[in-house]
């Protein structure tokens, strides 16, 4: 696969990394900018897997929806809601099931419910003051959380300091390490407040925590409630968007080898031969495209090299109704670090959103791995299943549970580590690129983890490329 050197006169070549959504939005985004403007733009999306999608990836079997990466997006972002408007999907929505929506935290022994009103921090005082999951000890130094003094010196610390200073140990091991941390498979004492919940260290700024959650509006009783997924899968998104671009316009089976610059355009080396273009989106990994940009930019790919990754695994277990007695109630539980379980978290997928099994079937789905726990996560997949249906079973005291089927999904070094100083690192590779104009990053890497945030990365990125380089150059 070789391509010719393209001329300024010449439909501009933009060549994108990885057919993640985050990829997919970028050529989505630049192919619909360049069409309203009748422009022609010639896009190549390079995959390395066999399917597009990245850690997007359902799986359908006997009316089982199984999602190996995330089951849905947060609405208080608006970035998946206007995609898939976008798109046309939106009568594909679906809101969580109606009824409790409760939490469990698994602490000595017993699933005991979080609080009401428990967010990113405590909304409501009294629900917690009533809590039977924390001591009375724990539960004064909460209620003193608004005498707390504001932190000064210091810009970023970590999840772990600010909620121990704020709230206390206990609600820190309890409730908001495990949630906070859960949804980065990351260690609380390593992850910056500052690049993953900068809004909590604006409440402390605003009179503190429980008095600006208490002040947060809470979704409405409507359609919009706080998660949202689609009827056939979180993969109709990124399956739809592959199918908006001009057809043979994403590569599978292309592994980027070199990103490198000469003749004034961009070479991407692939397993199967050399792309040139005039612009380059980079949705891989920070650790992958620092392999391919180490020639390129040392600098840059140092830094890159400086964000971790760590591995993580999912595991979808079915088991009949009648095996849940009394029945499963909310939507799943979270693992404190402390209590040295492998499984981090745990979803009741089937409570969860509708029609995610069939009648008289419950689909449950554990999480294992993440930073400190990775060996489990590294394992083959019996051995993870083993483990996940051993402490399920500890977890719900029912030692005769068996799943009637069971789906491991592996994910080796896939979820970056927003740690103390990534805000600084993030500035490093800024200043880097302002040397190697048409070169963009997007991804969950660099601003955000979430579908909402990566489908923003890509956009934007998208609208850079259009922006900065083919409207002025070709326009």
């Amino acid at each position: 696969m070789i391509s010719t050197p393209v001329s300024h006169s010449s439909v501009p070549k933009v060549v994108i990394l990885g057919a993640g959504v985050s990829g997919l939005s970028a050529a989505y985004e630049l192919t619909r900018r360049m069409e309203r403007e009748r422009l022609k733009v010639d896009i190549t999306v390079l995959e390395a897997s066999q399917y597009v999608g990245g850690k997007v990836k359902t799986e359908t079997a006997q009316g089982f929806i199984f999602e190996a990466g995330p089951d849905s997006f947060i609405t208080a972002k608006p970035h998946a809601l206007e995609l898939i408007s976008e798109l046309g999907l939106s009568e594909q929505l679906l809101p969580t099931n109606p009824g409790p929506q409760t939490v469990y935290v698994y602490s000595a022994g017993r699933l005991r419910p979080v609080p009401e009103g428990a967010g990113l921090a405590p909304g409501r005082l009294w629900p917690f003051l009533s809590s039977g999951l924390f001591s009375w000890k724990a539960k004064l130094r909460l209620a003193c959380e608004p005498l707390v003094p504001r932190a000064t010196g210091e810009p970023d610390e970590s999840i772990a300091a600010f909620i121990r200073r704020r709230l206390g140990p206990e609600i820190l091991e309890k409730m908001a390490g495990p949630m906070l941390g859960g949804i980065y498979a990351g260690d609380c004492e390593n992850l910056s407040l500052q690049s993953t919940f900068p809004q909590l260290k604006e409440m402390e700024q605003r009179g503190g925590l429980i008095k600006a959650m208490g002040k947060a509006r809470r979704p409405s009783s409507g359609d919009k409630t706080m998660f949202m997924t689609l009827r056939g899968g979180l993969a109709c998104l990124t399956e739809s968007l592959a199918l908006r671009l001009p057809s043979g316009t994403v590569r599978t089976g292309a592994t980027v080898r070199k990103l490198e610059r000469g003749g004034g355009f961009w070479q991407v080396r692939t397993s199967d031969g050399v792309l040139t273009a005039d612009a380059v989106i980079s949705a891989l990994p920070a650790p992958i495209l620092a392999q391919a940009a180490d020639d390129l930019d040392f600098e840059l790919a140092s830094v890159l090299k400086e964000i971790p990754f760590v591995s993580t695994a999912t595991v979808s277990l079915v088991f009949e109704s009648r095996d849940f007695s009394p029945a499963l109630r909310g939507f799943g539980f979270l693992v404190p670090r402390e209590e040295g379980k492998k499984i981090v978290a745990g979803t009741y997928s089937s409570a969860k959103f509708p029609g995610r099994a069939p009648e008289g079937q419950v689909l449950l789905r554990c999480f294992l791995g993440g930073a400190g726990r990775e060996e489990i996560a590294e394992a083959d997949e019996e051995s993870i299943s083993s483990c996940a249906l051993s402490e399920m079973r500890e977890i719900f005291k029912s030692p005769a549970l068996k799943p009637r089927r069971a789906r491991v999904f592996k994910w080796p070094k896939a979820n970056p580590q927003y740690t103390v100083g990534h805000g600084l690192r993030l500035k490093r590779i800024e200043s880097c690129l302002r040397g190697h104009p048409g070169l963009v990053l997007a991804g969950c890497s660099y601003y955000g983890v979430g579908l909402p945030d990566c489908i923003h990365s890509g956009r934007l990125a998208g609208e850079r490329i259009f922006n900065s380089m083919l409207r002025r150059r070709y326009v």
